[in-house]
């Protein structure tokens, strides 16, 4: 009888787990490994936005300049929607290592990254427009001028 009723000093059972569980699985933070996953990502979509910004500009230059913009405008607005899917994109990656229950953002930066690559292929494409829309405005306006001083 004395012998099961030896004191528990290793303290097995749910102590042991416990003491295992605080020593070597700690909660997810912003330490280096997160860090280096999820800055870049912030970083490209900080550009991102910046050339949205020029891209607007420049077609405000050029709608003031008379120029036709109606498919680079067409072309900005479905960009804007991928912008905006990229930047939530963005922002579930960064949340899961701040929510209540953290975790590796390693699917979510996947889909943050592809988003952001599609931003930018559609603001590629709105340059594209806008290449092609002051060019074409650009040779008609010199056919014209080039005609009145042939006459």
């Amino acid at each position: 009888m004395l012998f099961f009723n030896i004191p528990n000093i290793f303290h097995f059972g749910n102590d042991v787990r416990q003491g295992y569980e605080s020593r070597y699985e700690r909660k997810i933070g912003r330490d280096s490994r997160n860090i280096a996953i999820l800055e870049p990502l912030e970083t490209a979509l900080g550009k991102i936005e910046d050339i949205r910004v020029r891209v607007g500009t420049r077609i405000e230059k050029e709608v003031a300049s008379g120029t036709d913009m109606t498919v680079p405008v067409d072309l900005l607005n479905s960009a804007d929607q991928t912008l905006a899917t990229a930047e939530q994109a963005v922002a579930i990656a960064t949340s899961t290592v701040t929510s209540d229950r953290p975790r590796a953002p390693y699917m979510e930066t996947q889909q943050a990254y592809s988003a952001l690559n599609q931003s930018r292929d559609s603001l590629n494409s709105v340059l594209d427009a806008i290449v092609v829309a002051v060019d074409q405005a650009s040779s008609t306006t010199a056919t014209s001028t080039h005609a009145k001083k042939r006459q």
